[in-house]
């Protein structure tokens, strides 16, 4: 069993409580209050969750997580196995993480851009809703016919295409993503996120 640090609602937590699930991996979720995050520090130098113990090897950053659970429990696995396949599945999470969050962030931000520059990167994800469409026109998953990394690293931001922000649940850019992603018609953009929902049943990343 590994040992995971959370704060209620984190996206990034769910990453990781959705890979979880579909390896069958056990998790002691382990629970702190977003506004005293001092035993986080403490533990892994920093205050962002998830944070994972794999033994005594403490783990930051839901994708390292995520690629240490696929060396310690290979099957299924998330990463593709061939080069290839591989290498475009490792292109697709920079990607997101680095360019498709970047706009929500700064939309959600203490001093967030406003009039055309707000305008812009909203237009930005949208048209990449688009994409998203079309990549699942001809497919099950983002990436091929199986479920994969590249459907647990997007599928907790993506999913507010459909989903309000749970109860309780105040955080700005959750709110911002529900805004962007909302609205648009994108019906194999919804049917992808029921099949991920569809899975093997995922604990709410907030809950004791």
């Amino acid at each position: 069993m590994i040992r995971v640090h959370r704060i209620p609602f984190s996206t990034n937590v769910e990453r990781v409580a959705l890979g979880c699930a579909l390896k069958g991996v056990p998790v002691e979720w382990i629970d702190h209050d977003p506004g005293r995050r001092g035993e986080l520090l403490r533990l892994s130098g920093q205050e962002l969750t998830p944070v994972a113990e794999f033994g005594a090897d403490v783990l930051v950053d839901s994708i390292a997580i995520l690629r240490r659970l696929d060396r310690e429990y290979p099957q299924p696995r998330l990463f593709p196995g061939d080069p290839t396949e591989w290498a475009v599945a490792e292109l697709f999470v920079e990607w997101f993480n680095e360019v498709w969050k970047r706009p929500p962030n700064a939309l959600a931000s203490a001093s967030p851009p406003t009039g055309a520059e707000a305008e812009a990167l909203a237009d930005g994800v949208r048209a990449w809703s688009r994409r998203f469409e079309r990549m699942l026109s001809a497919r099950e998953f983002l990436l091929g016919d199986r479920i994969g990394i590249a459907d647990v690293c997007a599928y907790p931001f993506l999913r507010y295409a459909r989903d309000d922000p749970s109860p309780g649940d105040g955080d700005p850019f959750h709110a911002v993503l529900r805004e962007l992603l909302a609205g648009g018609s994108d019906p194999c953009l919804d049917r992808w996120i029921v099949r991920v929902e569809s899975q093997p049943p995922t604990p709410p990343p907030w809950a004791p």
